[in-house]
């Protein structure tokens, strides 16, 4: 993909979008630091797109295009911000389902257990008991597959995932799994996401269990992690496309894995959190490989 055009967040594109799908050209619009970012296929469509960028910008100054502002006067949204709340959260929820389900899961989960003070009402999202009579990674995934009987025993191997203990530890898993998920459900499928999204929870919650061999553990920070190695193995593998995260990032959240695991070990589920990187490094190279094949 060709980054076509990069605006400010705040400026409404609807009518310049509208412009360029009537040349026929596909776009996606994704937000980057602040900026708005519209990608297209090709070199000539995005000559296409810079000519209809020019001629929109003309109107614009012109006072020619009926822009609607957040802040217009005499919008319902400016005498009722409630409304303008519900609008906001209606488009995140279209322009990333399985993010918010994610996000609002985790918040219902903690009104109910007071951010983990109470656990009775949650007690049967924690992690299900299972024997383990071998040691070892791969011996003891074996014998949890192998106990799994049910589908109440396969969501349980999911849902601590959505158990969070205290305000800090929801809000910043929160605010990352934002920042990833929207990214990956914007330029993928809904669907692909979450397939990953179980595909790392799983894991990161087995390596958890399968380290501490206790259920009390829980929280989206594996699936933070994970989503991280997804994300960096597509960077890897298809540096010109549209999953990017800059490297300072990447490195930061890496060193703070180390540094949680050194000074907080024994209060954080480390095992989740390598368990849930390793994890997402594999389906990100797994399906970057298969888009590329796709590709040639």
């Amino acid at each position: 993909m060709i980054r076509a055009a990069v605006l400010d967040a705040d400026i409404d594109l609807r009518s310049l979008l509208g412009a360029i799908a009537e040349h026929g050209i596909r776009f996606r619009v994704n937000e980057e630091s602040g900026s708005q970012v519209i990608w297209v296929a090709t070199q000539a469509e995005a000559d296409t797109v810079a000519q209809a960028l020019s001629r929109w910008q003309e109107l614009r100054e012109q006072g020619l295009l009926a822009e609607r502002g957040p802040q217009q006067s005499g919008s319902l949204s400016s005498y009722f911000p409630l409304m303008k709340m519900f609008t906001d959260v209606a488009n995140a929820f279209l322009q990333a389902p399985v993010t918010m389900l994610l996000i609002l899961g985790s918040l219902v989960v903690a009104a109910v257990s007071s951010l983990g003070s109470d656990l009775r009402p949650i007690s049967g999202l924690f992690y299900p008991s299972f024997v383990l009579a071998q040691d070892g990674l791969l011996a003891g995934l074996g014998q949890i597959f192998s106990q799994i009987n049910s589908l109440d025993a396969l969501l349980r191997t999911l849902t601590p995932a959505l158990l969070h203990f205290g305000a800090i530890h929801l809000v910043f898993n929160s605010l990352w799994i934002w920042h990833f998920g929207r990214m990956i459900e914007r330029s993928q499928s809904s669907l692909l996401y979450l397939g990953v999204v179980v595909f790392i929870a799983f894991f990161a919650n087995a390596a958890q269990y399968l380290w501490s061999q206790t259920a009390n553990f829980g929280g989206l920070s594996g699936v933070v992690y994970g989503l991280l190695g997804y994300i960096w193995m597509w960077q890897l593998l298809l540096p010109s496309g549209r999953l990017r995260l800059p490297p300072a990032m990447i490195g930061f959240l890496l060193v703070a894995l180390v540094l949680m695991e050194l000074f907080a070990g024994s209060w954080i589920a480390s095992a989740a959190h390598t368990g849930g990187l390793i994890a997402g490094i594999i389906a990100g190279v797994f399906s970057a490989a298969i888009f590329k094949l796709r590709q040639r």
